[in-house]
């Protein structure tokens, strides 16, 4: 008779393994599954910086005395034990008025966001889809979107209990008012405008 596997203990043996890597590396646990992965392609960061910039103007910045709802931060680095996951999005966004927000000294960040986007890479790809999708749903986050470059499109994806399940596909001619950013008047930038 075998023992069970501690996925607790595996999960944090991988957790000393990221914290052992170099600056400057990407090393992430998705859903148990450890992923190191190489710096992203100019074109990347590119629509990562834009989408950031878009999204701070319309919602995270302050709006003459209403301080804004919204933070964004590129790259957080996210860690649930409860989904076996440490994972590094492009971009999250937490909203005051919900969860709140983390402590702008934590790291990694514990309290789940709002919203997260990955940038698809060709090298990453499958493990976004796969392993980083799940551990999204599991981890509470509300939204996700997947932002192809190639295509020149988002998917969108919303949590129904724990599962990350297909939204609306946003093409070049859509605003980028969708979950969970639908209800903002200030956000009139269409998709194409990502990929300038």
């Amino acid at each position: 008779m075998s023992a069970l596997p501690d996925l607790t203990a595996d999960f944090r043996a991988l957790d000393e393994i990221v914290e052992a890597q170099p600056e400057g590396v990407i090393a992430e646990i998705a859903h148990g599954v450890y992923m190191m992965s190489p710096r992203p392609r100019l074109r990347h960061s590119r629509v990562q910086v834009r989408l950031s910039h878009i999204l701070e103007a319309a919602l995270g910045e302050p709006h003459g005395a209403t301080p804004p709802d919204w933070l964004f931060a590129i790259e957080p680095e996210l860690r649930s034990e409860k989904a076996f996951s440490r994972v590094v999005p492009d971009l999250a966004g937490w909203r005051r008025s919900t969860s709140g927000w983390p402590s702008l000294e934590e790291n990694p960040v514990t309290l789940a966001p709002e919203w997260v986007a990955e940038i698809l890479s060709p090298s990453t790809e499958r493990f976004d889809r796969g392993p980083k999708r799940d551990a999204y749903g599991l981890m509470s986050i509300g939204s996700l979107w997947l932002v192809d470059a190639e295509a020149r499109r988002v998917e969108t994806y919303a949590n129904v209990r724990g599962r990350m399940v297909a939204g609306p596909v946003l093409a070049e001619e859509d605003a980028l008012a969708s979950a969970p950013f639908a209800g903002a008047r200030d956000l009139t930038e269409l998709v194409a405008s990502l990929f300038l």
